[in-house]
């Protein structure tokens, strides 16, 4: 699908207007990370289909339901911005499976394709190494979930690291993104290991 540079421009000014206040740790900086690592692959990897990339990147985000206050109204949001683009009902349906394919919780179920692969490894890149930890104990603020517990079967922003952001390195797509992802997990192994030596008070 060939994406026009209007079609960017609408889809920017619709998210960046939802995203720009966003304090959990998806706002519009996550966004333009994302979109520019994306880029960055792409061009590493020889695509060229630069503006599906960044379309996809600049809509990501904007149908997570945990950023609404409903599943539904996600949908209804990313539907709205997609039926802005001048695309026919082929192409939005084409659209809206690549977004879903992106994201962490449904890796199983939408395939994708290369571009879509591409923003899932900027999108997850994002989410471990020094900006995944900023952005791991900006959500669990914004959220009231505690940093640490005892209790293992309590959700806390430490077993976060267990449960999804230390699994990423190994979910790469690209050979680009999994050389980055390599430096970014051993940082945030090493992160979680200090903390943990500070917590029970070994350092």
């Amino acid at each position: 699908m060939m994406i026009s540079r209007e079609q960017l421009k609408s889809a920017e000014s619709a998210v960046k207007s939802f995203h720009v206040n966003d304090h959990s740790g998806h706002g519009w900086d996550h966004i333009i990370r994302v979109r520019n690592l994306s880029l960055k692959i792409a061009h590493i990897e020889g695509i060229e289909n630069l503006h599906l990339i960044e379309l996809l990147s600049l809509l990501h985000d904007a149908g997570d339901d945990k950023l609404h206050e409903s599943k539904q109204g996600a949908e209804f949001f990313l539907r709205n911005i997609i039926s802005e683009l001048g695309m026919n009902e082929a192409e939005q349906s084409w659209l809206l499976n690549e977004l879903k394919s992106i994201s962490f919780r449904n890796r199983h179920i939408y395939t994708g394709t290369i571009e879509s692969k591409i923003v899932s490894d900027a999108d997850k890149l994002d989410a471990i190494g020094a900006i995944g930890i900023g952005r791991a104990f900006t959500y669990g603020g914004a959220n009231g979930v505690k940093l640490h517990s005892q209790k293992r079967d309590e959700s806390t922003v430490i077993s976060h690291f267990d449960e999804k952001l230390l699994q990423l390195k190994d979910q790469m797509h690209t050979k680009t993104a999994y050389k980055i992802a390599v430096e970014r997990d051993r940082f945030l192994t090493l992160f979680k290991d200090q903390f943990l030596n500070e917590w029970n008070g070994k350092k």
